[in-house]
């Protein structure tokens, strides 16, 4: 079982040696030796990047045992001495993968660096935000909602969608859907408000037994609220995943405006057929997260609530 999880740490230490080996001159690595491959050190350095590596690659899952990835980076090793005596070190292809995962590494240290002088919001900030999304807050409910998919006829979808919104309450949907439809499905769920996302404002308004009908491509979907249970979530609960979505999004709105200002100053020509006249030119990109990997909560509520 180590073994094989050896072979899968390996795997991800192969795009760590590729980052290793882009950064052009090596700096002096005088941490520890933690092992050596046909007398070339793997030193502690190495296995903390290297570790930091797995983990960022696995979200959620648990901190890595450093003796698999230790394992992973001799396998690695071995690797790289066989390919470097077979020569492959000058393979065009090898070649061109150093030089892009040496220009993905500054470019990523380059964000994460901006990024990081992106001060956190201020307290009143935070309030403002939390006062301004009752519904995700202090307000917040949780809505058991039943949801019942059926295949209809286009030309009837508008007219039973109406019917649905005016039937009496979750089984009369039921029975009207089955009546007037094929291949009904019906399934109930609780949902927390921040779950919903642009249906919130609709749901929240509703009384239970209410019901909302959405055409679809091939039928109908109608979605009736059955009950309302409050869970509100309170500043103090919220305001620390508050604080982090709120410097994420200035983060994001930090990088944005610094690729717009670079790519202003810039001289940037798009040649042969990316040239202007001969097909649409590339949008400018804002900041994409491939470049500045910031995972954020769904919602700040939906944080709060579950570390609360």
């Amino acid at each position: 079982m180590k073994t094989r999880s050896a072979l899968k740490f390996s795997v991800t230490l192969t795009c760590v040696a590729v980052l290793l080996a882009a950064c052009g001159k090596k700096s002096e690595d005088t941490s520890a030796a933690v092992a050596t491959v046909n007398g070339e050190k793997i030193t502690q350095a190495q296995l903390d990047y290297a570790t930091r590596q797995v983990v960022a690659a696995r979200p959620g899952a648990s901190a890595p045992d450093a003796s698999l990835v230790l394992q992973g980076l001799v396998e690695q090793r071995l690797a790289v001495q066989k390919a470097e005596k077979d020569k492959l070190d000058r393979n065009p292809g090898v070649l061109q993968a150093l030089e892009a995962a040496r220009k993905d590494a500054l470019a990523r240290y380059y964000v994460e660096q901006l990024a990081a002088k992106v001060p956190k919001p201020s307290a009143d900030e935070i309030k403002q935000y939390y006062e301004g999304h009752p519904a995700n807050f202090a307000h917040r409910n949780a809505y058991v909602i039943q949801k019942v998919d059926a295949r209809v006829a286009p030309d009837q979808a508008a007219a039973l969608a109406a019917s649905a919104q005016a039937a009496g309450g979750a089984a009369a949907v039921v029975d009207l859907l089955k009546a007037k439809g094929t291949a009904v499905n019906v399934t109930e769920t609780t949902q927390a408000a921040e779950s919903l996302g642009p249906l919130l404002p609709k749901i929240s308004t509703m009384s239970a037994g209410q019901t909302i009908a959405i055409p679809q491509p091939q039928g109908l979907t109608a979605l009736t609220l059955v009950e309302v249970k409050p869970q509100p979530v309170t500043l103090a609960q919220s305001q620390q995943v508050i604080e982090q979505f709120l410097w994420n999004q200035k983060k994001r709105e930090a990088l944005q405006a610094e690729t717009k200002d670079l790519r202003a100053k810039a001289r940037i020509d798009y040649l042969g057929k990316f040239a202007p006249g001969t097909t649409p030119a590339p949008a400018a990109s804002a900041a994409q997260p491939e470049t500045a990997p910031m995972t954020l909560p769904s919602s700040p509520a939906s944080a709060a609530s579950a570390g609360g």
